[in-house]
């Protein structure tokens, strides 16, 4: 049973870390000042709006979303990040995905406000970044190209990235309903995703593993990289449901592969492919999307698990990036130490001493990498709110109607 109180507290402390991130110029930060991603990183910023709307803070989230159109104005694709002026600070090439999410804010913005004033006056701006995200489609599969995805890791990306197609089709999808809204029939945006969408479905499925590919590399890098757990974004944007087949034997193999024997939760990729910034370990975001997926197929039990990990694992009510163990963390420490790595990278070493600082790394032998990131919250409220309308209203009502049995039958006896 998944402690209603405690999510409850949780959800208010994630409302409150997202109030907390926003900058007076209406950008949110990746995690606060003193932490490692004291950036507005677009991606970030972009997925943090929808559940800001969800909680109920519509006036932060309009200004989350004025902060975004003022900074990507004369960019087609949006830059990785953005200092606290708004000015770019980027060390990776621009995001196809940030873009996309950034359409997608705004579309989710417009149907609970239904501003078409706010809509006709950026109206040109949001034509710029979907036609951007068009260009980029690769004409042989009908799939988005981008050179880098969610885990900015040159090894595992630079190609076809289910993440970003999955994002890309949401986008142009939410751009072919907003051209609508203002009496534009842009037909081309909904073709485009449905040509993103069959090029999904037709090169990234693999029927040998019975699982979405996470990217296909492509030129002179060639190479396929298979399923991790940000393969959900398939679900989580809409591509297909998560009762669908494929989704159910892909999340299958996620769980399988990722589920961290130690420590529990979600990890990102397995280990073996490098990616272990801050030490191997369970993400706490990508184990609520997991929750999630449960959630939508009904599976309590499961649904359950994920979110009582997220519960035992925070620091008073603060949700951190990810969990490693001690072991993990100094392995990392020392590997990338004797490679040089860290010596060129403050912001990885100011991450590894506040992680070495924390109580629970001296007396459990684990540690939490940045603590708070804002995304984890953001995710937290989209959870908790799906766990609520999937369970609890369904609890609630058959206790009212219990309740109103019971009344009936002490109603009769009292009559007779």
């Amino acid at each position: 049973m998944v402690n209603v109180k405690k999510s409850e507290a949780l959800y208010s402390k994630s409302k409150y870390v997202l109030r907390k991130v926003q900058l007076k110029s209406g950008g949110l930060s990746a995690s606060p000042k003193g932490t490692r991603y004291t950036y507005v990183y677009t991606r970030d910023h972009a997925i943090m709006i929808p559940a800001m709307l969800q909680a109920g803070i519509e006036e932060e989230a309009k200004k989350a979303i004025d902060f975004a159109l003022e900074a990507g104005k004369g960019y087609g694709l949006y830059p990785q990040r953005f200092n606290f002026r708004g000015k770019e600070a980027s060390y990776k090439p621009t995001q196809v995905d940030a873009t996309g999410l950034v359409l997608i804010a705004i579309g989710k913005y417009y149907r609970k406000v239904r501003d078409k004033k706010f809509l006709k006056k950026n109206w040109k701006q949001l034509e710029k970044h979907a036609k951007a995200i068009i260009k980029n489609i690769d004409k042989k599969r009908g799939l988005v190209y981008s050179p880098n995805s969610i885990f900015e890791f040159p090894p595992l990306e630079a190609g076809l990235d289910a993440w970003v197609n999955s994002i890309c089709y949401a986008a142009l999808r939410e751009m072919f309903f907003l051209g609508k809204q203002l009496g534009k029939n842009r037909v081309i945006y909904k073709k485009n995703a449905e040509k993103i969408k069959k090029g999904i479905l037709q090169h990234m499925w693999n029927a040998r593993t019975k699982s979405f590919l996470k990217t296909i590399r492509v030129g002179y890098s060639s190479s396929i990289v298979e399923t991790d757990a940000s393969d959900y974004a398939l679900s989580y944007f809409g591509v297909l449901p998560d009762t669908d087949k494929r989704i159910i034997s892909t999340y299958r193999r996620i769980e399988r592969e990722l589920w961290h024997t130690k420590l529990g939760g979600i990890c990102r990729c397995k280990k073996e492919w490098g990616r272990n910034t801050g030490g191997f370990g369970a993400w706490a975001l990508y184990t609520l999307m997991g929750a999630r997926h449960f959630i939508a197929r009904g599976n309590k039990k499961k649904a359950d698990k994920y979110i009582n990990w997220v519960l035992s694992h925070n620091d008073n009510l603060l949700i951190p990036e990810h969990i490693t163990t001690k072991r993990d963390l100094l392995e990392y420490e020392r590997d990338y130490t004797s490679a040089g790595l860290l010596q060129t990278r403050p912001d990885i070493q100011l991450m590894i001493r506040n992680s070495k600082r924390q109580k629970r790394y001296r007396k459990h032998g684990y540690a939490y990498s940045v603590t708070p990131l804002a995304w984890s919250h953001s995710e937290f409220i989209l959870t908790w709110n799906a766990y609520k309308k999937k369970f609890l209203k369904k609890r609630k009502k058959k206790e009212e109607k219990i309740l109103e049995e019971k009344k009936e039958e002490l109603k009769g006896e009292r009559n007779s």
